[in-house]
């Protein structure tokens, strides 16, 4: 039995050197690499196997399995001992076999303990865990650094793209301006042909006249309008130099021998307007300065001949005004403008500079009658349209220039302008809807149009839609190039950003706008700015920095309301409180605005401090006939009353401020101090029992103390 046990025992181990190689090869199989023991040398191997093999020939099997054990337990996967071992279990299982055939009657149960097995697979299990967890780690931390390289190369690249992005936005704004320059020129140029064309019929029919009168004339004027067209042809075909030859030579054959010197000037003067005319249109679309000015120059020579000929000559005119209102000289343009619209009373190009002129020069109910007068000769004078709306601006009639600006987009719905007009009328009237539609209206036809987009923030901002506001603000910085700052979006975005608690971001950029405010050249906005940084840092805690910036503030602006409240206000809320710096910055507030309620409050309750009753009184009284439901300043002034002895109006005062506030306890509590104070114990006994029966922990010590006094 002995024997059977040792069999057992080594059988229990034998199973677990085969469970932990089987563990080891199905790892290996999945590519898991475990780290071994280390291997013994061959030639201890060989001579161990050599005794294996004599002790299995001489039928010691235990021994010879003993001792490939040994083997196996360094090396699990050695195939050498492993087929050995198989060898000598087979013939160790025959031979008993052949010893239990012996004793037929005996009845033997192997039971094998398998906790051995269970022991070596956990340890392997284990193993493996620590090994893949190992694994796992080394897995995380490369995935780690690889998320903040590629984070660092999407930042670079996010980077990269809003310049470009920015870019993009700004060349486009560019070219969509060029581009509506152009179209706006191509319009007034348009304008200006038809006038050409009006003003040729005109001359053609004064020509057939005058060939009538004399056939001998005819030749005379086919070789003027011959040059003068070889003139046209060359100035279009940009030979500068030959069209002034051809127009040179037209003039040297004026006079025409007509015969009619009544006649006759007016013909040479409307063959000078006629070249005056084509290089004027030349030097309006000449793209070189030089070319346009050496044009325009001639146009004007020719147009100051015509004149000196025909002093009625309405294009030269015309012309000769252009070239002053160009040169800024508005009252010389607005003088040869008026002569052209009374010398041709239906050409509505020639009223629509004429009100740009007297628009400038701020004559607006003149302009008005103008661009009127163009609207009316021309229904569909969009740019005409769109300057009687901006005069009835002027002239503060907001419903005809409503009416204007509608009527623009309604003849040309990609006037971009006319939306943007339309939508500050709005917000000017408080239609916040209609302007938020007007002003999509703009970025609609151009989406890069920053004055729209910060407006309409604006908008979101009064109608305290904030996320909505935030998005306007930063898609209009998004287009700011990046050599420049704006304050103002930056000082409008903080403040949105407060309203959401957005503290850290508002904080922000309230910083940057005051940072870049000196870039603002008006003072009362640059003092602004600074005030909205003062007061988000005394609301977010930052005591010391509000004062210095609120005192930044009263440098740029000594009258800024707001600042001398809030600095005022702080001061009082020192420890111990600064009453009287306090009481200076307030009295400088209502030398500013008597009517404040602020000002008002804040002085009684500064006047109070100092217990200067009398003035606190009087400023508290002001304070609350501005704002008469007003009660903290009604409990302010009963305390005022009380604390001057002057008990009956602070009973009445107190009593009041119950009237509209029940559930006042404070009130109930210091109305019954000032019922003692007039001798009347009975009802200030009730007073206290209110609060004790109604608000029994609120300031319970003192409402016991004074029922205690009472008995």
């Amino acid at each position: 039995m002995e024997n059977s046990k040792e069999t057992d025992e080594k059988k229990k181990k034998i199973i677990i050197v085969i469970a932990a190689a089987l563990i080891l090869f199905i790892l290996g199989g999945a590519g898991v690499s475990i780290v071994r023991g280390m291997s013994a040398s061959n030639s201890k191997k060989d001579k161990t196997i050599a005794l294996v093999n004599l002790y299995y020939q001489k039928g010691e099997y235990d021994r010879a399995l003993d001792k490939l054990e040994s083997i196996l337990m360094e090396n699990p996967e050695d195939k050498e001992a492993l087929a050995l071992m198989e060898k000598i279990l087979a013939s160790k299982s025959s031979a008993e076999k052949g010893e239990s055939d012996l004793s037929s009657n005996s009845n033997v149960n192997v039971t094998v303990d398998t906790e051995g097995l269970q022991d070596a697979m956990q340890s392997s299990l284990d193993m493996m865990k620590e090994q893949l967890a190992k694994s796992n780690e080394n897995l995380k931390a490369q995935i780690a650094k690889s998320n903040e390289e590629s984070e660092k190369t999407q930042k670079a690249m996010a980077d990269l793209l809003k310049k470009q992005q920015e870019q993009a936005a700004l060349e486009k704004k560019r070219q969509e301006d060029l581009i509506a320059k152009q179209k706006e020129a191509e319009e007034e140029r348009k304008k200006a042909e038809e006038i050409r064309k009006r003003e040729e019929e005109n001359r053609k029919k004064a020509e057939e006249a005058l060939m009538k009168k004399n056939a001998a004339v005819r030749k005379e004027i086919a070789g003027v309008n011959d040059e003068i067209q070889q003139g046209k042809s060359a100035l279009n075909s940009g030979s500068l130099e030959s069209a002034i030859e051809h127009f040179s030579k037209a003039t040297n054959l004026l006079p025409v021998a007509s015969g009619d010197p009544e006649y006759e000037p007016e013909f040479s003067a409307s063959k000078h307007s006629e070249i005056a005319g084509l290089l004027y249109d030349a030097s309006q679309k000449a793209s070189a300065p030089e070319d346009k000015a050496r044009l325009q120059d001639m146009a004007v020579q020719y147009a100051q001949k015509a004149v000196e000929m025909d002093p009625k000559a309405a294009e030269s005119l015309y012309i000769l005004g252009m070239d002053a209102y160009e040169k800024k000289n508005y009252s010389k343009s607005l003088d040869y403008l008026t002569k052209a619209v009374e010398n041709n009373n239906s050409n509505a190009f020639y009223y629509y500079n004429l009100g740009r002129v007297q628009f400038q020069m701020k004559k607006f109910t003149e302009a008005k009658y103008s661009f009127s007068t163009a609207c009316q000769l021309d229904g569909n004078y969009a740019q005409a349209r769109y300057n009687l709306g901006l005069t009835n601006k002027r002239l503060n009639d907001s419903k005809s220039a409503l009416s204007d600006f509608r009527k623009v987009h309604s003849i040309d719905s990609h006037h971009e302008n006319s939306y943007l007009e339309e939508a500050r009328l709005l917000v000017k009237m408080g239609d916040y809807a209609g302007a938020e539609s007007a002003y999509k209206s703009v970025i609609r036809i151009n989406n890069t149009n920053r004055n729209a987009l910060n407006e309409l923030g604006t908008v979101y901002s009064n109608e305290n839609k904030y996320p909505e506001a935030e998005a306007s603000f930063r898609q209009s910085l998004a287009l700011l190039p990046s050599s420049t700052e704006d304050p103002l979006t930056y000082y409008n975005l903080s403040t949105v950003l407060f309203e959401q608690n957005k503290t850290d971001d508002s904080i922000a950029y309230a910083k940057k706008a005051y940072d870049t405010s000196s870039v603002v050249k008006n003072v009362n906005a640059r003092a602004n700015i600074i005030y909205n940084y003062a007061l988000i840092c005394e609301k977010t805690g930052k005591i010391d920095e509000a004062i210095t910036k609120y005192s930044e503030v009263l440098k740029l602006n000594p009258r800024h309301l707001k600042s001398l409240i809030n600095l005022g206000v702080m001061y009082m809320g020192m420890n111990p409180p600064d009453s009287d710096m306090a009481l200076s910055l307030f009295n400088r507030a209502y030398s500013e605005d008597k009517n404040n309620f602020e000002v008002n409050n804040n002085l009684g309750s500064a006047y109070l401090s100092k217990e200067d009753y009398a003035n606190s009184i009087k400023y508290f009284q002001t304070a609350l006939k501005i704002e008469p439901k007003n009660n903290d300043v009604r409990y302010n002034l009963a305390t005022a009353f009380a604390s001057d002895r002057q008990f009956d109006n602070a009973q009445t005062t107190y009593k009041e401020l119950l009237k509209q506030e029940p559930d006042n306890w404070d009130g109930y509590i210091e109305l019954a101090k000032v019922t003692m104070a007039l001798g009347d114990n009975a009802m200030a006994e009730k007073y206290l029992m209110v609060v004790q029966i109604k608000a029994p922990n609120h300031r319970k010590a003192e409402v016991d103390d004074l029922l205690r006094s009472l008995k």
